[in-house]
């Protein structure tokens, strides 16, 4: 049995009612099948509410906040969804599967006071609301420069660049024995890629391409990228060094964290976006809601559930609300990690409209049906 994916939208069940489904028993389901799945959520009165919700990692909820919706499990192989008492509020126990393919779960339950059946239906990342990639295009990057298969270091530093871009300085107090990252390059430039400058063992070409979208084609399905423990986004403008990145890298594992960022420099030649993310002392690991776009650091499983939000992205601007969402806001594994800090050379809107950044926010905000959230520092 599989679980259905992009063709299984909710107008198949508007359209014709619950009741008028084929229903079976649900078959025995695992915590493992299960985690980093999307799915849409409804009633059989109503039709789906949630266009869009996430079972995370370690039974959280994603971008979708209720007190009756709190927590997920798997109880017996039913599929559970947990209130804030820890109690059970819907336990979904009937499926529809059509050539082995799992279409919808059913189950009997309460939710905001309703007692109801309420159904979760397979569902995709919406499209983006106003940059759309045309069906039928395909989204892959051709890699120039990879390594052998087997030849890699634990974490990845994916960066798109040009030749003005910052990374070579990375490789400073670092070298090939130490270093526990490797370097992809997808560079953005219209020339022939010039990178001779630092070693690196992925290179792809991908000219006049946003940040974003550089990233998504890159991490295309089967792509060898996917083979990491932890993946840095960092812009090209950003200065450091090679051992704070190792040092990076090491307390996201040491912390188990799923979602970080370098802290920022404040002082000359360092632009801090958000008061929140510049570096504070006397602190190593600062447990925060909110890691900006600029230098995020992701567990392959976390990016495996956020990698389709960067897909046709101009500016980015949202995206680091939507990630903590989608991951159910997890407390305990998103950070800033003060021990090391960033310098971003370059102002905000630089080399961007911000007008257009903050109304393609705004759209994305609402094919999510995501509330944006206020936290203290961030502007």
């Amino acid at each position: 049995m599989s679980l259905a994916a992009s063709s299984l939208h909710t107008p198949t069940y508007e359209a014709h009612p619950a009741n008028q489904i084929q229903w079976s028993d649900a078959p025995p389901l695992t915590e493992g099948m299960l985690s980093g799945t999307f799915w849409s959520l409804g009633d059989v009165n109503r039709g789906m509410f949630v266009r869009f919700m996430v079972l995370a990692p370690d039974g959280m909820i994603g971008n979708y906040f209720d007190p009756a919706v709190d927590f997920w499990h798997v109880m017996g192989g039913r599929l559970c969804l947990i209130d804030r008492d820890g109690l059970p509020s819907v336990i979904f126990d009937s499926a529809h599967i059509e050539d082995g393919n799992l279409m919808a779960l059913a189950g009997r339950g309460v939710i905001g006071g309703i007692d109801m059946t309420y159904l979760l239906v397979p569902a995709d990342h919406p499209p983006h609301p106003l940059f759309s990639t045309p069906a039928g295009v395909e989204r892959k990057a051709s890699f120039l420069v990879q390594p052998q298969e087997g030849l890699r270091r634990p974490n990845l530093v994916v960066v798109p660049a040009n030749s003005k871009s910052l990374h070579p300085r990375w490789f400073e107090k670092i070298d090939e024995a130490t270093r526990n990252w490797d370097l992809c390059i997808g560079y953005y430039g219209a020339e022939t890629p010039e990178v001779s400058s630092s070693p690196y063992e992925y290179l792809a070409h991908q000219p006049k391409t946003k940040k974003f979208k550089i990233i998504y084609d890159l991490f295309h399905d089967g792509s060898p990228l996917w083979n990491y423990e932890r993946i840095w986004l960092p812009d090209d403008d950003l200065l450091c060094d090679g051992e704070d990145i190792n040092r990076m890298f090491h307390l996201s594992h040491k912390h188990g964290l799923d979602l970080a960022q370098p802290s920022l420099k404040k002082g000359p030649g360092s632009y801090p976006n958000h008061p929140l993310t510049v570096q504070r002392s006397n602190s190593v690991v600062r447990f925060e809601g909110f890691v900006e776009i600029m230098c995020p650091v992701f567990s392959r499983r976390a990016l495996q559930i956020c990698i389709e939000s960067m897909r046709d992205v101009e500016s980015g601007y949202g995206l680091d609300h939507l990630w903590p969402s989608f991951l159910g806001r997890p407390a305990a594994r998103m950070a800033i990690i003060d021990a090391i800090s960033v310098a971003h050379t370059r102002p905000l809107g630089a080399t961007y409209n911000v007008n257009a950044a903050v109304e393609e926010q705004a759209a994305l905000f609402r094919s999510y049906q995501y509330t944006p959230l206020k936290y203290a520092g961030v502007w």
